[in-house]
């Protein structure tokens, strides 16, 4: 104990960040109601201390141009991280959100912040010689997951069984399938095949993406109902609070939503408006862990549970520090990124054991996933 305070009291500064471009590829192209994407076009930090210590954290987009923009303002505001102490997380956080006045907290601005602060977050955790997860105060050790790497809306019924059983394999006893097709009866026929395929045992849910006005969301929703479906995810268009609190309230079924919105202030919206039962905030679009957690605190006011979205790495460090914390997103985008992946067990991802994030980024992606500045 002596010996890891006099760790943490030892001088510590942040010498250099490191901005990188990466090409994710995906599995296999991915169609939603909104996107079509092959590549997570992912903007890598890589944050040191004076010691050699390194702190990762990450943000993306699903187009080249957009992900070289989000480059530039994590260069810019990596300057403001430069000489501080990681330690000092929150006052780093602070500093860069005074510097984001202007532009504003949301959209690119808070998507490239996200990067940084969750390698500062990094350090810290590391810093202190915890796992981040403790570091933060939480104890478990594990984190129910569901996997949402598949079941797509470009799959055919035979496809997303056969995927679904390959969920199974890997460990998840938990799924999200895709919907928002013009006839939502369509969708219905394939969530019943889904549902048929695996039993009543396996926990399913439905992402709509937001293709749905409110009548049809409510309607879709009363047949996912019958095929005990978890929870309806983004039913209507994200912005119409007070249209996804009307289909909270006609459901029994839990509607979740929130992925889409900026920072703790629009999760309070949600909050305020009833808007669903289970917010999902997004680590890059929060700005990163430090909002993140704020958005927790806010939900454990309200008495919401809290799930995520994306960022499996970094928001299981969250949610298993938080008693509220539902589910925990499972998305494979950046298995490759790492040496040694997120591992998942009987339904839940085991958090690493390291210090900080417990994760070290794979040397060979670095050169093999590479995009020219």
């Amino acid at each position: 104990m002596i010996a890891q305070i006099a760790l943490w009291e030892k001088p510590v500064k942040i010498s250099s960040v490191e901005v990188r471009r990466l090409a994710m590829p995906l599995r296999r192209p991915i169609r939603t109601s909104v996107h079509n994407f092959s590549h997570a076009q992912t903007v890598l930090v890589q944050m040191r201390t004076d010691e050699g210590v390194t702190g990762t954290g990450w943000c993306f987009a699903f187009e080249a141009g957009k992900a070289a923009a989000l480059a530039t303002l994590v260069e810019d505001l990596a300057t403001i991280y430069e000489g501080r102490d990681p330690r000092a997380v929150r006052a780093c956080f602070d500093a860069a959100w005074k510097d984001l006045n202007f532009l504003g907290h949301a959209g690119a601005a808070m998507i490239a912040l996200s990067a940084l602060d969750t390698a500062c977050w990094d350090l810290a955790a590391q810093a202190a010689g915890l796992p981040l997860y403790r570091f933060l105060g939480g104890d478990k050790t594990e984190v129910q997951t569901y996997a949402s790497s598949g079941l797509w809306l470009d799959r055919s019924i035979d496809e997303l069984i056969a995927e679904a059983e390959g969920f199974l394999a890997e460990g998840h006893r938990a799924m999200k399938m895709r919907a928002g097709r013009p006839d939502y009866m369509l969708d219905i026929a394939r969530v019943r095949a889904v549902r048929d395929a695996l039993g009543p045992d396996i926990t399913l849910m439905v992402d709509a993406n937001q293709a749905w006005p409110e009548s049809i969301a409510i309607r879709a929703g009363r047949e996912l109902e019958a095929l005990d479906v978890f929870w309806l995810e983004e039913p209507v268009f994200y912005t119409d609070l007070e249209g996804c609190a009307r289909v909270a309230a006609a459901l029994d079924m839990r509607v979740a939503t929130g992925e889409t919105s900026y920072g703790s202030a629009s999760m309070k919206q949600h909050l305020d408006a009833r808007a669903a039962d289970v917010l999902m905030p997004d680590l890059q679009r929060m700005g990163g862990i430090t909002e993140y957690l704020n958005t927790c605190t806010l939900c454990a006011a309200y008495s919401q549970p809290v799930s995520s979205h994306l960022f499996t790495e970094a928001s299981a460090h969250v949610l298993a520090a938080q008693s509220h914390g539902l589910m925990l997103e499972h998305m494979e985008w950046w298995d490759a990124l790492f040496e040694t992946p997120i591992v998942v067990a009987e339904g839940a991802v085991v958090l690493p054991s390291g210090d900080g994030l417990g994760l070290s980024v794979s040397q060979a992606v670095l050169q093999n996933f590479a995009v020219d500045r």
